[in-house]
């Protein structure tokens, strides 16, 4: 499922049907294919979020359009070619799957280059190449025809040498599909950057593809969130992650030491390394010059260099360890995945809802009721949306707590079941390993298909579930609670068919009752359809509602449930507005780094104002927008005597003149 790659010994085959595209091979001859100049990739970019303006897509059959694969990519029988202005797709696909595959991937390429600080050499006249094949069977036949002969037993992989990705769904998960094509091609990246990825440490290379594979997607928005830490659906390596640093605490020598480990630990320590905008700053700064390392990452000399470089960045080993540890034990995830099926959908969770022999398809949320939520930037850290009225205010941590949910039957509204649960008591099971052991040709061994959770007769908690839009079902059996089923009114059952068969689910933990109410809006009614009713509960059975956490149920059909359980995030960023690609949406964030790397060329010998205007921009980083912009102002008045003051600094000539070029490109921008 991940990024493995290998150079295996092979014999390249020859590769039947291929026709070169004249034009972009630089012939005279009448263009096939459009260079990607031909093409736009308007992509706005707010913070973490894309958003698509515009991607031309253009269908070139069996044209090879000029990738940085060179000629080590062909046709293969059954496949097309599509490009858009940074990818060339080869796929057996339909073409409107190849262009949703196109415009995700132009979606995630502002963040590549954030990620890596530059474009790849060449972009503006080669492509990258991606081969997305429908099964394994085709996929095998897509590398047979490039002269690959190898079962990975993965659902993709980047090639050393050849700057190509080649995938196939090893999963039903739209999320593990879109989740595969990113990660892989942050590896495709790489390799078309700096040649290689075989210079890099593991924990590296497959923490930032799961910084940007880890995502969320709102298709009805057509929104990409990528590096969101606290996600539901597997994989979470936030969950994993967790999980398996409590099995084996592992510090950051001794992960650097290993190189490659699971893919939880590798996605914490990199996520812990951009954690905040001086750790990020300093990632940046090792990261360019780990990945210019000529030698193998397993050699002593560049393990040496750089766990030292490590040191120097952030400080003395202890330091370091220290606040790693205290990050990761601080982290908090929203969701585990307990039981077979879910999908996410923006702020909804989906279920496939046929987990095995009848039971529920669950996916807890660690929130309690009676805890007081505390803005956290990261948990749930995407896109939300406030509770819509057929939900009403929601709130935990007061004297009666409420929450609620929308329960949307729009693709199956006269079958299943879907609801959610509360008084959760089930321990949360150890995370499936999703590693295979790995083989002698292989760098790092992937999973070949998401996780499936741990087997359960069901949960035990306080049930409220809604069946074939027609009844509410309240199942306190674990609870010693007497069951209840009530029927929908009418009033509400035409107004959920006129709303696209959606229903807002609230309940309230009173004293001695569960206050829950039903609501449902026609949106060309003035009035909201409502039906309320009390469920008593004890004493013992409150305390128990009241201090454990919640859940997501359904079953026996595509049911969406979206929660409003009051989280504790903050207001959105209106994503309407373009903002730099960080988690800070820092205007200032070229002229920090800027700074950044001129402290650490000039070594002993940067100036004070120098080191007082970083301060100053870090400082704002990551504050509001007016006091970011307040700083970039203090950029541009003070920009011209940090570059006088660099030039008298005492360091090397060459070193001087790269510092203030840049800084005097800067200062006229």
């Amino acid at each position: 499922m991940h990024g493995m790659r290998g150079r295996p010994l092979l014999l390249l085959l020859a590769m039947p049907g291929a026709l070169l595209c004249p034009r972009c091979l630089g012939k005279d001859t009448a263009p096939a294919c459009p260079p990607p100049s031909d093409q736009v990739a308007d992509i706005l970019v707010s913070g973490r979020t894309s958003t698509p303006r515009r991607v031309d897509v253009v269908s070139v059959g069996t044209v090879i359009p000029q990738t940085f694969s060179g000629k080590s990519v062909g046709n293969t029988e059954g496949f097309a070619w599509y490009v858009s202005r940074h990818y060339a797709l080869k796929t057996d696909y339909d073409e409107p799957k190849a262009r949703f595959y196109l415009q995700l991937l132009e979606m995630a390429y502002p963040h590549y280059v954030a990620l890596f600080g530059k474009e790849p050499e060449g972009i503006d006249r080669m492509r990258m190449a991606v081969i997305y094949a429908k099964s394994k069977e085709r996929l095998d036949k897509a590398l047979l025809s490039d002269g690959i002969k190898w079962d990975f037993k993965g659902g993709g992989i980047t090639y050393e040498g050849r700057k190509a990705a080649y995938e196939y769904p090893s999963g039903s998960l739209q999320y593990h599909q879109r989740y595969i094509v990113m990660h892989e091609c942050t590896h495709l990246y790489q390799m078309c950057l700096t040649g290689t990825t075989y210079n890099v440490p593991g924990w590296y290379r497959e923490g930032i593809a799961e910084m940007i594979g880890h995502h969320v997607y709102d298709t009805q928005r057509r929104r990409l969130t990528v590096n969101v830490l606290d996600k539901p659906t597997t994989h979470d390596y936030l969950d994993e992650g967790l999980a398996q640093f409590a099995k084996e605490p592992l510090t950051v020598r001794e992960i650097d030491r290993r190189g490659g480990v699971e893919r939880g630990v590798s996605f914490l320590l990199v996520q812990f390394l951009n954690s905040t905008p001086d750790r990020m700053q300093r990632f940046r700064l090792w990261q360019d010059q780990v990945c210019r390392a000529q030698t193998k990452d397993k050699d002593p000399a560049n393990q040496t260099a750089r766990a030292k470089l490590l040191e120097d960045l952030y400080g003395p080993w202890d330091k370091l360890e220290a606040d790693f540890k205290a990050w990761r034990l601080g982290l908090h995830n929203t969701f585990h995945y307990a039981e077979w099926g879910w999908e996410q959908e923006g702020e909804a969770l989906c279920a496939y809802g046929f987990a095995e022999k009848g039971r529920l398809s669950q996916t807890d949320v660690l929130l309690i009721p009676n805890r007081k939520p505390a803005p956290d930037p990261f948990r749930m850290d995407y896109p939300k949306d406030p509770p819509p009225p057929i939900v009403g205010p929601v709130a935990r941590g007061a004297e009666e707590p409420s929450l609620g949910a929308v329960i949307d039957f729009r693709d199956h509204p006269n079958r299943g079941i879907a609801g959610i649960g509360m008084g959760v008591i089930d321990e949360p099971a150890p995370a499936a390993k999703d590693q295979p052991a790995p083989g002698p040709q292989t760098r790092a061994a992937s999973a070949s298909k998401p996780q499936t959770g741990p087997t359960r007769t069901g949960p035990r908690c306080l049930k409220l579930l809604i069946s074939q839009s027609r009844q509410l079902t309240v199942d306190g059996e674990d609870l010693g609670m007497k069951g209840k089923t009530v029927d929908l009114s009418e009033a509400i059952r035409k107004a959920m068919a006129a709303d696209g068969n959606r229903v807002g689910l609230t309940v309230s933990i009173g004293k001695d009752a569960l206050q829950v109410t039903l609501r449902a809006k026609d949106p060309n009614a003035k009035a909201m359809a409502e039906q309320a009713f009390p469920v008593p509960i004890d004493g013992d059975q409150r305390r128990r509602l009241m201090s454990r956490p919640l859940t997501i149920l359904a079953r026996d059909g595509w049911h969406r449930v979206t929660p409003y359980f009051d989280d504790g995030r903050t207001a959105e960023a209106d994503l309407s507005v373009p903002a730099n690609p960080d988690r800070w949406r820092n205007p200032g964030d070229r002229q920090l780094a800027s700074l950044y790397r001129a402290w650490w060329r000039l070594g002993p010998h940067p100036p004070v104002s120098l080191h007082q205007l970083r301060l100053t921009m870090l400082e704002a980083a990551d504050k509001d927008p007016p006091a970011q912009q307040a700083a970039l102002e203090t950029f541009g008045k003070s920009i011209a005597a940090v570059i006088r003051d660099v030039e008298k600094s005492g360091a090397k000539s060459d070193v001087v003149a790269a510092v203030v070029a840049e800084l005097r490109a800067l200062a006229r921008r």
